[in-house]
């Protein structure tokens, strides 16, 4: 017994110590060094749409989804700049216009681009309406692109209005069958109906 005493005084005594008066102990945690900067790290610049180019020699490959093709998906090859700039563009502005048209603020349009639906907040800020019409103005632009450059892979041609009212059309269809419940469409007469 007296053994066992002293082999635990030795092994307490000889154990990891803390530098303190404390239990002693073999775990060492050391702080983390925090460095805070004015710079963005590289997650921030991904989430809020800042995108820089990984390598010189780097392909982009994304997939636009138009309906265009029979029900095929179209995808953008061998770096259409424009096109993929639009895409980032509406996917950027993607949560801002779902809020938007939760709000009732912004519909979907029966030729493929969304409109500013008149509500009192925006009509009595020009600054909110300012950021609306801002965010609506680059959602067509980007939509616009992606209807164009996705008409151009099957010709080296700018596509006619006939061709783009068509495409528009269909891009339409595909806005208002993705809509939720309560949201602003236009339907083939041009009245506005909130979808069912």
């Amino acid at each position: 017994m007296r053994l066992f005493i002293i082999l635990l005084l030795l092994s307490f005594l000889t154990a990891c110590a803390t530098g303190d008066n404390s239990i002693p102990s073999c775990c060492l945690i050391a702080q983390p060094s925090v460095t805070l900067t004015g710079e963005k790290t590289s997650i921030e610049r991904h989430i809020v749409g800042e995108y820089s180019e990984l390598e010189k020699d780097a392909w982009i490959i994304s997939s636009v989804d138009t309906g265009m093709q029979r029900g095929e998906r179209a995808s953008v090859e061998s770096g259409d700049e424009e096109l993929l700039a639009a895409i980032k563009i509406r996917e950027f502005h993607k949560e801002k216009i779902r809020n938007y048209k939760d709000e009732g603020v912004i519909g979907e349009l029966n030729n493929g681009l969304v409109a500013y639906r008149q509500l009192f907040k925006y009509e009595n800020n020009s600054n909110f309406k300012k950021i609306l019409l801002t965010v609506i103005e680059e959602e067509n632009k980007a939509r616009r692109t992606i209807f164009i450059r996705s008409l151009m892979r099957n010709k080296k041609d700018s596509p006619s209005e006939e061709e783009m009212r068509a495409f528009g059309k269909i891009f339409a269809e595909e806005q208002q069958a993705l809509a939720e419940k309560n949201d602003w469409i236009q339907d083939r007469s041009g009245q506005w109906i909130r979808k069912k």
